[in-house]
């Protein structure tokens, strides 16, 4: 091999012509040639010899790049990046024939380089010659050229293509730092399109391109890729959300008009203070304190008394966050008015993530900015409200957790009049839902005076009486966040407020909210100082009823009044004895006859129901009589009265069923102390529990039998039961032996010896003989009964009737003993008889 320079120069031309074969192998291997010509270690080549080669074979070389086989296109590429960035020194002269050809392969709209790997190579060569000529005023000249081939670089099919791309980018960008600049924003929108591609590593490399090109760009340029950016903070991928707050932090650090832009930044660092995953977590809160710290720095003369006196946090400040440094606050808090306005739009995006993301920024915005919210807090809330209302959990725990903390430094005076304003205008669950937070998160020193006017509309009829599940919930929320910030100093009707409040949601809870119910009168009478529930009740259920007693008679089965009522009825326990007066004005007025059928009914079951534990409601109470001798007078007498119609045989049924249970004697209870009144209460009674044994509803007969029963213990009782009213009564019962409803005819056995004991000593006389008689013809007809339970029943009849006329039930068994068959019976009748006799 010659060892001259001209030789040299020579021998790599004439391999190089080769390049003009017809046959592509002989091409390739020119290329090959010449590599392996060009890297012999035997070869000495001067500094001359070098470029000389390149000016006499760059023709023939370059012009491989237009080869028809992409074999050979390859190789040229290998062989010029071989030879420019490993052989050649620097000089412009080189990159004049080498950038025009890339250009034109790579930089047209036109799709040139049809194959895939080759415009891969070929943006290879591109960085490659980018590193080399870095920080050199070679490379200078052509800048415009390497963005025109990176702006369409980037917009390849090929995903290796665009993530190769953007990173020349950011190496033109340090390459070039004070030119690149010019040509800076002609990249933007050609880098933004990669935001959307599905490889997250080309996201994140567009991502990084685009965090450099902003670094060199004017206003306009911030302004195209901060909307894109934004989105990119509901990545899936969380590398791609910790480079957009890498990239976000680094502009806030150098971007040199950031004072102008703080605003629009903010947000996509921020909202990385909250991320899912914990390392980007870590991270953000990393970059965002250098940046309050440089920040503080800058400003410190505007700063210095607070950096100088306000070192301590507020008094209140939630002990479980750590405070972020005073440029951080600052920052933020400086910014804030120009973010509340676009974060409240935010909020309400038809968006799952852009609401999960914003409700998140909000609480790190609330944090910050302490105090400073207080301007934009009539803008914001709006939006919290729909956004409480949110179907992502999410959402709703991070406006609740914003409201808490907004509470915290927010004065009192100033939040509740805005927010209670528009639960006046209208609520609905997502205005309690803040009003929760916002409650929950103020110092108890600071709310305490104002909770008597928060309770006093909470406890509105328009609020209150709710059917709503969520406002129901919501509202009790509200209750107990009021419960806990409760003093003695918050004045004396917020107590009856929050008793009122949660009456009512019981009393019209949702069929979904089982969990609302009486125990949450227990927390109540914790935190207002009573001893027990029952004094709870005794403090305000005279005045609920009170409230409450408007208009009864009106009252259809869904009215609120009427729901509470029956509650109270209930669940009041011995609070009901001691407002005797009142309950019984509303249940003459509620269970007039004239009054919604549906509605009466509710209400005798709920009085039957507190009938039936006597001993309780009535443990306060002295003399029953007065209420009784009402509640039957001008309740349960007109109930009786016969009306035609379903309707009203079901009124009749269930009146008589209340009867019952207001009658049945308790221990300890003495439902009667004046036999006068009972008297005449008989007088009413009687006659129409007699017509009603002639009902024709079969339960109707029943009750009526039972209550005449009870009504006759109570007589007894008070020493008026006579002689008139047994023979008045019994023979109806008499009757009933021959009812088609087997239940009836044991009921009326039942019902006989407790009417017949202890009968007056009048019946016992000779001359009623004929009604004893009737009454053993009767029974000892029924003796001969196909069912047992009868023929006992009726064997326990005789044995009462036995006390009366004994020798007429002997001589009635003994006659009609050959015609029953019965036998056994007769016997045991007969030798009870003989017993009775020897006693």
């Amino acid at each position: 091999m010659p060892s001259d320079g001209e030789n040299c120069v020579q021998t790599a031309k004439k391999t190089a012509m080769c390049l003009h074969s017809e046959d592509k192998r002989v091409r390739k291997q020119a290329l090959l040639d010449l590599e392996k010509f060009l890297s012999d270690p035997q070869n000495d080549f001067s500094n001359q010899d070098l470029p000389n080669i390149f000016a006499e074979t760059h023709m023939y070389t370059l012009n491989g790049f237009r080869d028809k086989t992409e074999a050979v296109r390859q190789q040229a590429i290998k062989y010029m990046s071989f030879f420019v960035i490993d052989k050649l020194p620097l000089n412009d002269f080189y990159l004049t024939y080498v950038c025009p050809v890339l250009v034109e392969r790579i930089g047209s709209v036109e799709l040139i380089e049809e194959s895939e790997e080759i415009r891969l190579e070929l943006v290879t060569f591109l960085q490659a010659i980018i590193l080399k000529y870095s920080n050199s005023e070679q490379l200078k000249p052509f800048l415009g050229d390497c963005v025109v081939i990176l702006c369409e670089s980037v917009k390849d099919k090929h995903p290796a293509i665009k993530e190769l791309s953007c990173q020349c980018v950011v190496d033109l960008a340090k390459a070039l730092p004070r030119d690149f600049h010019m040509q800076a924003e002609n990249l933007v929108k050609p880098v933004v399109t990669c935001f959307g591609h599905q490889r997250y590593k080309v996201r994140v490399a567009a991502i990084k391109a685009i965090g450099e090109i902003i670094l060199h760009s004017s206003y306009k340029g911030l302004d195209e890729v901060v909307g894109p950016m934004a989105e990119k903070l509901f990545d899936q991928i969380p590398l791609v959300r910790r480079t957009v707050a890498q990239v976000a932090a680094r502009w806030l650090h150098e971007y040199r008009d950031r004072y102008s832009f703080f605003h629009k930044i903010l947000p996509l660092l921020l909202t990385g203070l909250n991320d899912e995953v914990e390392e980007t977590r870590t991270e953000a809160h990393q970059l965002w304190e250098k940046v309050g710290l440089q920040y503080a720095n800058e400003n410190e003369k505007d700063l210095k008394d607070q950096m100088d006196f306000l070192l301590e946090p507020p008094k209140y400040y939630p002990k479980e966050i750590a405070r972020p440094n005073l440029g951080c606050r600052v920052l933020v808090q400086r910014n804030v008015g120009k973010i509340a306005k676009a974060l409240a739009f935010e909020l309400t995006s038809w968006q799952e993530d852009i609401r999960v993301r914003c409700s998140q920024l909000l609480c790190s915005i609330a944090l910050h900015s302490e105090d400073g919210l207080t301007q934009n807090l009539q803008e914001l809330l709006p939006a919290m409200y729909s956004a409480a209302r949110d179907d992502d959990k999410r959402v709703v725990i991070n406006i609740i957790r914003a409201s808490e903390i907004m509470g915290t430094f927010i004065p009192t005076k100033t939040w509740y009049k805005l927010v209670l304003a528009a639960i006046e205008d209208g609520a609905h669950f997502g205005h309690l839902s803040v009003l929760y937070g916002f409650i929950k998160g103020t110092p108890q020193e600071y709310i305490t005076g104002s909770l008597e006017e928060i309770t006093r509309l909470l406890s509105d009829d328009s609020i209150c009486f709710t059917r709503k599940k969520k406002v129901q919930i919501e509202l009790v929320k509200c209750v107990e966040a009021v419960s806990e910030k409760f003093t003695e100093k918050s004045g004396p009707e917020v107590g009856f407020h929050l008793f009122k409040i949660i009456v009512a949601t019981i009393s019209l809870r949702d069929l979904d909210n089982t969990h609302l119910d009486v125990t949450l009168l227990d927390q109540l009478y914790h935190t207002l100082g009573y001893p027990d529930c029952d004094s709870l009740w005794s403090a305000y259920s005279s005045r609920l009823l009170n409230y409450i007693n408007t208009d009864p008679k009106s009252w259809m089965v869904v009215t609120a009044q009427r729901c509470i009522f029956e509650t109270i009825l209930l669940e009041c326990g011995s609070a009901f004895g001691e407002n005797l007066t009142t309950i019984a004005d509303i249940l003459v007025a509620t269970l007039d006859p004239e009054a919604d059928a549906e509605a009466r009914l509710k209400t005798f079951w709920a009085l039957s129901t507190a009938f039936d534990n006597k001993a309780v409601i009535f443990r306060k109470s002295r003399d029953l009589t007065a209420f009784f001798d009402r509640l039957i007078s001008e309740v349960f007498v007109p109930s009786l009265v016969w009306h035609p119609g379903l309707t009203a045989e079901a009124l009749r049924t269930m009146g008589a069923s209340c009867l019952l249970c207001a009658l049945t004697p308790t221990e300890g209870v003495s439902l009667f102390t004046d036999g006068g009144v009972l008297r005449a209460l008989c007088d009413k009674l009687v006659p129409l529990l007699v017509s009603l044994m002639e009902d024709a509803s079969y339960r109707s007969r029943h009750l009526a039998m039972e209550c005449l029963a009870v009504l006759k213990k109570h007589c007894c009782d008070c020493r008026i039961w006579e002689n008139e009213d047994l023979v008045r009564i019994y023979p109806e019962i008499l009757k009933r032996l021959d009812d088609p409803t087997e239940k009836v005819r044991q009921c009326a056995l039942k019902v006989l010896p407790e009417i017949f004991a202890d009968a007056p000593d009048a019946f016992k006389e000779g001359h009623y003989r004929a009604h004893h008689e009737l009454i053993v013809d009767t029974l000892l007809t029924h003796f001969d009964d196909d069912d047992e339970t009868v023929r006992d029943l009726v064997f326990d009849a005789l044995k009462v009737i036995s006390n009366i006329n004994a020798k007429e039930v002997c001589s009635k068994v003994e006659k009609h003993k050959p015609l029953l068959c019965n036998q056994q019976g007769c016997d045991e009748v007969l030798s009870y008889l003989e017993k009775l006799q020897v006693k």
